[in-house]
């Protein structure tokens, strides 16, 4: 091969290259990666979507925290999900407490927070605005930028939803517009009309409700939850209401004939317990507690039992009488 002939076949290579790389760009953008939901989903700190039913009123602040993070992923539905954020989407349920989602461009954080700090200097640019009806304030040209939207009167709790660009650092109005309609679309589908948060007194206490066990307690609000357990327990023992106080908390407590308190109280039990199991739930008894896993689904969602003075049979007996309506059986 002549050099001219080497030199022509070395640009015909060359620019065959070339073209490879004018693909290999159409499909990426200033180095940061593929245009792409990621492969491995969920993350280590994730876990996936399940079936919850969507709140009304104010009860979407009185669910159990996973079952929370749950609905704010779920109470935008995936279509509208792909027109917010421009493409296709991956969300997941992250540390049991708040709502992740990956689209191509950017990432999307949503939860429910007790301390608001849309108003702390040096995180970007305020503005306050009116999303379905509510008060909030988005805050812009921060990492990441968010908006916050107070929810109750009664609540301390706000919406917080924060977006940040993985690929294209986005034009304020772009991180404006996709923050208020994620806003707008959860609060339309988790926190519309319906019943406000029963009041409760200094010592956390609601009032009286019976309440059937219906479809029983999984994912259920913790005042329901309270109110139900307290009708089991009446029923269980014979009690009058007035024997039985219901909390604000998934929480009930309540007098027994002879005098001796009993407690009954929502728990996330991090483990699983690991003795004779109860009404065909794992339980396990430890320091004059019994404590009962209500699903298997990854929430965590249990019932601790104590009741004084009793044995530990006597409160596996109280627990048998109680779990099964709860469980919806």
């Amino acid at each position: 091969m002549t050099t001219w002939g080497v030199k022509g076949f070395l640009a015909i290579v060359i620019a065959g290259l070339c073209a490879g790389c004018m693909t290999k760009a159409d499909t990426y953008e200033e180095g940061l990666g593929p245009k792409e939901l990621p492969k491995e989903w969920p993350t280590a700190n994730g876990r996936p979507l399940r079936p919850v039913p969507m709140p009304s009123g104010e009860f979407l602040l009185a669910l159990p925290q996973e079952t929370a993070a749950q609905v704010l992923c779920q109470a935008i539905p995936a279509d509208r999900w792909k027109v917010l954020m421009s493409g296709d989407v991956a969300r997941e349920v992250e540390h049991g407490e708040s709502c992740h989602a990956v689209g191509l461009d950017s990432w999307v954080r949503i939860s429910l927070n007790r301390t608001a700090v849309a108003d702390s200097p040096g995180l970007g640019t305020r503005k306050e605005v009116t999303v379905a009806g509510r008060p909030a304030t988005v805050v812009l040209g921060g990492s990441p930028s968010f908006v916050e939207a107070k929810l109750s009167d009664t609540d301390v709790r706000v919406l917080r939803i924060e977006t940040s660009w993985t690929r294209v650092p986005p034009q304020h109005d772009q991180s404006e517009s996709l923050l208020l309609g994620l806003t707008e679309a959860v609060l339309g589908g988790a926190f519309g009309p319906g019943p406000k948060l029963p009041a409760a007194n200094e010592r956390d206490v609601i009032e009286r409700k019976p309440v059937e066990p219906g479809a029983g307690i999984l994912d259920a609000p913790l005042p329901e939850i309270s109110w139900k357990l307290c009708t089991q327990i009446q029923r269980a023992l014979g009690l009058p209401a007035e024997a039985t106080e219901p909390y604000s908390d998934g929480k009930c407590t309540a007098t027994a004939t002879d005098d001796s308190p009993i407690r009954v109280e929502h728990a996330v039990l991090r483990t699983e317990p690991r003795g004779e199991p109860v009404a065909g739930r794992p339980a396990s008894a430890s320091g004059g507690q019994l404590s009962v896993l209500l699903t298997d689904n990854g929430s965590g969602q249990g019932l601790r039992f104590s009741w004084r003075d009793r044995s530990e049979v006597e409160l596996r007996e109280l627990a048998g009488k109680i779990l099964p309506p709860l469980l919806g059986s």
